[in-house]
């Protein structure tokens, strides 16, 4: 899928983001040549364009709600989306043409957006702070994990100077989201130390735990593994995920984890970006949403759009791999 258009589509399921690009339009962002924000231009008018779905008049009975059909508006060529792009590519490997990785190709669609509304929040109010730097489609913020300066019984441990190995975040015991991100708050070594006092080696243990929980959640799935040559290979392990997602306190740092209620820590999931192929690189790409106006998931590769039962959305079937997941906050 060229450009990965179906990452777009995900977004489309995103209210939160959905929302924010048509409140936009109504500042009448008009084609005007050299822009400062081409990538919110671009995705202003991509989802502002979209018409989205209905579902069909009923016929006669032929079976359950996964053989009912579906109309979509007329198709339509994301030309300001290419345009965009053109405008980006100096300052990344992204171009018009070529096949890119869903993730990265996010990535870039976040970053973009957060640079240029952060530029333009800083213009308009006159701030003189600076935008902070983007790690992905993540922001480093170092209030977003436990303070590593500060050592608690919770986030840091010291073991005597033995050297004993410590093995943390096991992949092999990674069989679903909730065992990943459990794996999060395991301890993990840290080298480097030594004692003032004696001079000798010590081995620390941390612990990162989480301090905010965003209103939309996404988990990029890394199914796959580097050899010692540099090669890359993709797994095909059962990696098991719900429609609904907890996040447990025990995840959450001490700060905030008696202060957020059952709403603010659980998600529920409304798009997954699939991979197809044996290979890491090359392949296919598929997206499935939920869509709230005919309440029922859709599964979308390139033309052909359908409706899918919940079953198919989370069925281990390979080579087809879950690749992005976006959850949705349920306060939001």
């Amino acid at each position: 899928m060229y450009m990965n258009l179906l990452t777009l589509q995900a977004l489309l399921a995103c209210p939160p983001f959905v929302n924010l690009m048509k409140k936009l339009a109504t500042f009448h962002f008009e084609e005007r040549g050299t822009t400062s924000t081409p990538v919110l231009d671009s995705l202003i008018e991509f989802v502002n364009e979209f018409s989205g779905f209905i579902r069909a008049p009923k016929g006669p009975q032929r079976g359950n709600k996964k053989n009912q059909e579906i109309i979509t508006g007329s198709s339509f060529e994301p030309v300001r989306v290419y345009k965009m792009l053109e405008v980006v590519k100096a300052n990344s490997s992204f171009k018009h043409g070529k096949q890119e990785d869903a993730e990265e190709f996010l990535s870039c669609i976040l970053d973009g957006i957060h640079e240029e509304m952060s530029a333009t929040i800083n213009l308009n109010s006159g701030a003189n702070n600076t935008a902070m730097k983007s790690n992905g489609y993540l922001q480093e913020d170092t209030s977003s994990i436990a303070d590593e300066e500060e050592v608690t019984d919770e986030s840091w441990e010291q073991v005597g100077p033995k050297k004993k190995s410590v093995q943390t975040r096991r992949s092999e015991k990674v069989l679903s989201v909730k065992d990943a991100l459990e794996g999060l708050v395991s301890k993990e070594s840290v080298g480097g130390f030594t004692c003032s006092q004696t001079n000798e080696e010590l081995e620390i243990l941390r612990k990162i735990t989480l301090e905010e929980l965003p209103p939309v959640l996404i988990l990029h799935l890394k199914f796959f593994v580097y050899d010692k040559d540099g090669g890359c290979q993709k797994l095909m392990k059962q990696i098991d995920y719900d429609i609904d997602l907890e996040i447990t306190r025990d995840l959450l740092s001490p700060n905030v984890k008696t202060k957020l209620n059952h709403h603010q820590r659980s998600y529920k999931l409304f798009a997954v970006v699939y991979h197809h192929g044996e290979k890491s690189t090359g392949g296919h790409y598929t997206t499935a949403v939920f869509h709230s106006g005919i309440m029922g998931w859709i599964n979308i590769d390139d033309s052909n759009i359908k409706m899918v039962p919940v079953s198919n959305v989370l069925r281990y079937a390979p080579p087809r791999i879950p690749y992005l997941l976006y959850y949705r906050r349920l306060d939001v």
